[in-house]
């Protein structure tokens, strides 16, 4: 059982024992845990210098067993080679493990006692498992000064034991303190996280208030519009604009179906960058069209004699008709083609 394990115990033993209540004001905890703090923090220089003390003539009486234990001849004991053997390396690696658990305990930092009896039940564990094997075969031939230094080592963890439980009221306020202070915490990041989130709320409803206010602004303007001439012009223009561009797109369907492309094509074979131009408006009639505002296409049929009057009449209507103007201002302003 380590020192932690032993302490637990003692804990659970003075469950029942008591303890005091202290009945505090919520704005009165940040002075009592700095008064606990000090109170703690002296005592636990006193336990500090107390064990310090302790750990001093641990080692001075421990190095003086030492010296006996090293001082005996295992050659002279009557027994076999192979024991003798045995008992010297477990005595020198049980000597080297106990040197550095007297040194872990020299070198034991003052930080809290709740650390302090951690460090030291560690120390004591990584002993007792580092040196078991090493005491058993030293203790062959060696078995009472062996055992002069398992008790002074007995000795100090009892000692130790004592000290940090008369201190341990002193620990267990250390933890309760520890608590507090971490609950305290979190009760003032609760408390700054309310009153942010109550400001994020008043500057929002301020914003909601404004962008109301401006909605409502921008409704009436809205319905000002609505009624007003302009607005009325505006829905005639667009119901113009689309019943002339239907009457356009339609003129085009009817102009590409009068034009005989296939004979334009057999007339212009020949003709390599006729001919081209004959297929691009074939394939791309319109596109081409409001290119250059018809004038490849009237030039081609004029020459080849396939300008029907038909063609004619479906070209100065797509050129000069309120349709074109009302799309191609340029084309029926410089074309050339007559009415016939």
């Amino acid at each position: 059982m380590g020192i932690f394990d032993f302490l637990k115990k003692i804990t659970k033993e003075k469950e029942n024992e008591g303890t005091k209540e202290e009945k505090l004001a919520f704005n009165e905890i940040g002075n009592w845990i700095e008064n606990k703090k000090k109170e703690i923090e002296a005592g636990e220089k006193k336990v500090f210098v107390t064990i310090k003390d302790r750990i001093r003539s641990f080692s001075h009486d421990v190095e003086a067993k030492i010296n006996v234990v090293k001082g005996i001849d295992v050659h002279s004991k009557k027994a076999e080679d192979r024991l003798k053997s045995a008992t010297e390396d477990g005595r020198d690696k049980y000597i080297e493990a106990l040197r550095f658990f007297i040194m872990d305990l020299n070198n034991l930092r003052e930080d809290s006692i709740g650390n302090m009896v951690f460090n030291v039940d560690k120390i004591f564990v990584d002993f007792n498992k580092i040196s078991h094997m090493s005491y058993e075969r030293a203790t062959i031939l060696i078995g009472k000064e062996m055992g002069d230094l398992r008790n002074e080592i007995k000795g100090m963890s009892r000692d130790l034991l004592r000290i940090f439980d008369e201190h341990k009221v002193s620990l267990d306020i250390s933890k309760t303190i520890s608590i507090i202070e971490i609950k305290l915490k979190q009760s003032l990041n609760i408390k700054q996280d309310e009153k942010r989130t109550i400001e994020k709320i008043a500057h929002l409803s301020m914003e909601i208030l404004g962008k109301e206010e401006r909605n409502k602004e921008i409704n009436e303007e809205i319905e000002k519009v609505k009624v007003s001439h302009e607005h009325e012009e505006h829905l005639k223009n667009l119901e113009e604009y689309s019943s002339l561009k239907q009457d356009l797109d339609k003129d085009f369907m009817n102009l590409i179906q009068v034009i005989d492309f296939k004979a334009l094509a057999n007339f212009y074979h020949i003709f390599e960058d006729k001919i081209e131009i004959v297929k691009s408006y074939r394939d791309k009639f319109r596109i081409n069209f409001e290119k250059d505002n018809g004038k490849e296409i009237s030039n081609l049929l004029d020459i080849s004699k396939l300008n029907t009057a038909k063609i004619s009449e479906d070209l100065a209507t797509n050129i000069h008709s309120p349709v074109a103007r009302f799309f191609y201002p340029t084309l029926c302003q410089n074309s050339r083609l007559k009415l016939k």
